[in-house]
């Protein structure tokens, strides 16, 4: 007679083997599916923020995660074209750690994964999912073993197969139908930096996106570039001649005695909300329901988050016999009571900063609130805070947390903005001209392609509308 689980889980990432792992300990009969063997690598800044580390402790697993990464990261330093504007503190206060770790997506996955196993579920890596069938008492998943084709049978499917993933495909989404990250990233040994050992840099040539630097304590470093693009504003660069550049220009100091471990890879993720997030049998987690964090582009604690949502509506609808799309759209619901308006907020703010005609303006509003955020310990700890997850991201939007947050020092705000001291006439009169041109640029550039830019502002129109809407439910 065939096996049939009760929950099959396409992917073995962060959230399919969080997901098995709490289903296991429930007693749910659970088969989770890799194509790769483990350990694998998957191109990730392999940084671990507060909120990552959160639920590594809900899972169960954070102390062989901290035992094994070679680095604790409590500052992360700030560039703009090459020019260091900010040292920022971790938030030391609320329900997170204080601090960020790193370790290798190859080594956290597989602790993932065989924490999943030890919890009950049932791994078989090498074993790449192709297509879903439906039948009236289960979802067949047809599947390529080793180059051997294989089948298996599950009450539910579970899409945490990235953002590539075969799963939502199945159930009608299209992949790269909106806003989308690009990026590209490789290892180095022998790094030496001073100070902060988390860097970020801005600069017009990848805007927008970034660049980063993550060292060990070691002096292995993850060096990447991300670049975000959708429709409106299609990929411009070459990202490869970009991260080139970027190691040559930005990096040339810290690499000078450095050397590569191996090739740099690239990856890509999306950041919209796919048309389906569950249908009749299936439901999608992490990447695959495309829920990385607009805001820092980080998708670990949103996979496990979301995962942990899974894991409460899955054993009910089991037990229930409804495994409708009707009844699994509890997770989806459960998800958004919590995470909807900082998700929606996040997502206004990436479309904001979407248009690259802009770069010049968005690089000189980070620059000014660097410069604030330099003047006032609060209003740092607040940005920070947004940045890596720990502060709600609504709260960027909201006036009586900004006003709360924001120096009240008018000299604050001046030296922000006019970072030059003892400006003269002439230096003023320097600046302006410079803004007029700058103005006049940005001017031409939208004026040269009109259509798109009057989609993305007709695009930040309805996602405020959406937002206040949010808010009134």
């Amino acid at each position: 007679m065939e096996k049939v689980f009760d929950v099959i889980i396409a992917g073995a990432g962060p959230g399919g083997s969080s997901l098995a792992a709490w289903l296991g300990r429930k007693g749910v009969s659970t088969l989770l599916l890799d194509r790769a063997h483990f350990p694998r690598d998957k191109v990730c800044g392999d940084g671990l923020t507060p909120k990552a580390l959160y639920w590594l402790e809900a899972l169960g697993c954070v102390d062989e995660v901290l035992d094994q990464s070679n680095s604790y990261l409590t500052h992360g330093d700030v560039f703009i074209g090459g020019v260091h504007v900010l040292t920022g503190a971790f938030p030391q206060s609320g329900p997170y750690p204080g601090f960020s770790i790193l370790l290798e997506r190859s080594k956290l996955d597989h602790i993932l994964v065989r924490h999943a196993v030890s919890c009950g579920a049932r791994f078989r890596p090498g074993c790449q999912v192709k297509r879903l069938t439906w039948d009236p008492d289960g979802v067949r998943v047809e599947a390529s073993s080793d180059g051997t084709p294989v089948s298996f049978k599950g009450k539910v499917v579970v899409g945490a197969d990235g953002a590539n993933s075969i799963v939502s495909r199945a159930i009608g989404n299209r992949i790269m139908d909106g806003a989308t990250a690009v990026s590209m990233r490789g290892y180095f040994e022998n790094v030496r930096v001073r100070g902060s050992k988390i860097r970020l840099y801005f600069d017009e040539e990848f805007f927008p996106g970034y660049g980063w630097l993550f060292v060990d304590d070691a002096g292995k470093a993850n060096i990447g570039v991300g670049y975000v693009f959708d429709e409106n504003f299609p990929l411009r660069i070459k990202l490869k001649t970009v991260f080139e550049r970027f190691l040559a220009s930005d990096l040339k100091g810290p690499l000078a005695r450095a050397r590569p471990l191996g090739k740099a890879k690239g990856g890509w993720a999306c950041y919209y909300k796919p048309s389906k997030m569950t249908a009749d049998r299936v439901l999608l987690v992490g990447d695959a329901a495309n829920l990385a964090d607009p805001i820092n582009g980080g998708g670990i604690h949103m996979a496990m988050e979301s995962a942990y949502a899974a894991a409460q509506v899955l054993p009910q609808a089991l037990q229930e016999g409804d495994l409708s799309a009707a009844s699994l759209r509890r997770y989806e619901q459960s998800w958004d009571a919590i995470n909807e308006p900082d998700w929606r907020t996040g997502d206004l703010l990436l479309t904001i900063a979407r248009n690259p005609n802009l770069r010049e303006l968005y690089l000189y509003l980070i620059r000014t609130v660097a410069g604030l955020a330099k003047e006032d310990p609060r209003f740092q700890e607040f940005c920070g805070g947004l940045f890596n997850g720990v502060t709600p991201a609504r709260k960027a939007i909201c006036p009586s947390a900004l006003l709360e947050a924001a120096p009240l020092d008018p000299g604050a705000w001046r030296r922000a903005a006019l970072p030059a001291t003892d400006l003269g006439l002439r230096d003023l009169l320097d600046q302006s001209i410079s803004a007029a041109r700058c103005a006049l640029k940005v001017t031409e550039r939208m004026m040269i392609d009109p259509v798109p830019n009057i989609r993305w502002f007709t695009d930040i129109l309805s996602k405020t509308v959406g937002i206040v809407n949010c808010y009134g439910a």
